[in-house]
């Protein structure tokens, strides 16, 4: 009996003293993130994570002062919110709220509402001002305008459906004072001053926008009028029209051309029988890309893999690295295992084209690759990071280029996007891609060279076309082997041995941005990035060409 109590004694005193150890060990850190958040009517949810900042993009038909949230999802299961996300905020200011796991992090919710307002009069010149934050407006009409006696054409200062003006449009006709309305809508009501000033501009060339086969122009003139821009070269005679003329109110703009690279010309902007002066610009140049065919390469960096360029080279555009490859991380245990490599028999022209092998290096899966940027490191045995993007500000309509592609089934898969589900077997996909942008290399991680930073074993840095930085963007890609490619619209030659020429058009998101770098990317197997394709495919690239 002694020997039992002993026992139990003894046991009593094993778990004070485990006890006491548990007590005594911090809680473990995780990090209270949204992951998603479901919210009736909006636009777009945007989670930054780094800064606790979910903000909530809202069309002006969505009332801030009552957002129904229906449900969110967090990083982290673990994860409760207080209050409770789910139900109506009204948002027309910012709330708090805290997402407990073991610690406390606070977050802000927020929403952001874009209303669409205008304010156009009869006779009006150019463009209208609104100053929302002020509440206030000016439309411009031509000396020969009284503004005592002003038509308006056209108001709205509140959201879509639900906004009452008063005095009414018709009331308002003497603006030599300035006149008051009253916006009201959603039980709120605001004062807004409009007012409508004369100019003795009937027509202004604000903007000339040269590229480098045409010209972005701008103007300003009578709303009322035909507006339109003509154009030369300097010091000839005969001017052209410009073909399509875009008219919002007052202002109005185009793309001329065809223009020549490098040329001087004139331009005048009209409306009605009214001249702007002429302004003189000159046209960028047609620059290509540096070894566009893969001409130079060398062993510059290792004796394991051939890198896109050659020191020993008497051009410029050959003796220094431009492209690079994922041959530094594939090729760690030796030559056989590179991804990147010349080939001086499978090509259209010259002496080499660069041939994309992708391949099952030891543990992970290597993507056949070649982009613009450098290889920065390798990240254990799981990834590497890699610094996208070259110094560029010209603004091409096109990449073309030759490409043959030997198209195998998935037989690895480590992971892949959520919305791309992938089986082995399933046919690999091969891209080509590039992207335009002013991106900041202190935002995204790079160098001022090679903004751009990608980890690949960081999802939360890959490359993606919607981010804000990018300006202008094209692809191809393909699940079958070229030889297949016929008929596809960038498809516009066929070559011999399965070769096909494509041209990619570039499509601009905003054709007021110039650029600063570019990124061109070339992958066997689209999904290289998440360790999933085929250890068959490869793809040959040659003679790249930049269309302007």
């Amino acid at each position: 009996m002694k020997r039992i109590c002993s026992y139990i004694t003894l046991l009593a005193a094993a778990l004070t003293i485990a006890s006491c150890v548990a007590n005594d060990l911090p809680d473990p850190v995780i990090k209270g993130a949204f992951a998603s958040l479901d919210v009736a009517g909006a636009r777009e949810v945007i989670i930054d994570e780094q800064n606790a900042i979910v903000t909530i993009s809202l069309p002006e038909e969505v009332d801030p002062a009552a957002v129904t949230i229906r449900s969110a999802t967090y990083v982290h299961p673990e994860t409760r919110c207080e209050p409770q996300i789910e139900g109506v905020w009204d948002l027309s200011s910012p709330q708090k709220v805290t997402l407990k796991t073991y610690q406390d992090y606070p977050w802000t919710i927020r929403a952001t509402q874009d209303i669409e307002r205008y304010f156009t009069v009869q006779g009006q010149v150019g463009s209208t001002v609104i100053d929302a934050p002020n509440r206030r407006v000016i439309a411009y009409v031509s000396a020969k305008e009284s503004i005592r006696n002003i038509t308006v054409t056209s108001l709205k200062l509140g959201p879509v459906d639900v906004t009452s003006i008063s005095p009414s449009l018709s009331a308002l006709k003497d603006f030599s004072q300035g006149v008051l309305v009253e916006v009201s809508y959603r039980g709120r009501t605001e004062v807004w001053s409009l007012y409508v000033e004369q100019t003795e501009f009937a027509v202004d060339l604000s903007l000339v926008d040269p590229w480098t086969t045409k010209a972005r122009v701008v103007a300003q003139g009578s709303a009322d009028a035909a507006n339109s821009f003509r154009y030369r070269k300097e010091g000839e005679q005969e001017w052209l029209e410009a073909d399509e003329v875009t008219q919002d109110g007052g202002l109005f703009y185009a793309f001329i051309g065809p223009l020549e690279p490098l040329t001087r010309y004139e331009c005048v902007a009209t409306s009605g029988s009214d001249e702007s002066a002429p302004v003189v610009f000159e046209t960028e140049s047609a620059a290509q890309l540096p070894n566009a065919g893969f001409e130079a390469y060398s062993n510059a960096e290792s004796a394991n893999f051939f890198s896109w360029y050659d020191p020993s080279s008497s051009d410029p555009l050959h003796n220094s690295k431009w492209w690079d490859s994922g041959n530094v991380g594939s090729t760690t245990l030796g030559s056989s295992y590179c991804i990147a490599q010349p080939d001086t028999e499978e090509k259209v022209q010259g002496r080499a084209s660069a041939q994309l092998v992708s391949r099952y290096v030891v543990i992970k899966f290597a993507a056949g690759n070649t982009f613009s940027g450098e290889f920065v490191r390798i990240v254990g045995t799981q990834g590497g990071v890699l610094n996208f993007g070259r110094p560029w500000t010209l603004r091409p309509s096109a990449i073309r280029l030759w490409a043959k592609y030997e198209c195998g089934e998935i037989d690895v898969i480590d992971s892949y996007p959520d919305d791309y589900l992938v089986k082995k077997g399933d046919a690999d996909c091969c891209q080509i891609w590039l992207a335009l942008g002013d991106w900041d290399y202190k935002k995204y991680g790079g160098t001022s060279q090679c903004p751009v930073q990608v980890n690949t074993t960081d999802k939360s840095t890959f490359f993606t076309k919607d981010d804000d930085s990018v300006i202008a963007y094209g692809d191809f890609t393909a699940n079958t082997s070229s030889d297949a490619w016929a008929g596809k619209p960038q498809v516009i030659q066929t070559g011999e041995n399965g070769w096909m020429q494509l041209e990619i058009p570039i499509e601009y998101k905003d054709v007021s941005r110039r650029p600063t770098h570019i990124i061109v990317s070339f992958a066997a197997s689209r999904l290289g990035d998440y360790f999933t394709g085929s250890s068959k495919s490869r793809m040959w690239i040659d003679d790249v060409e930049m269309v302007y």
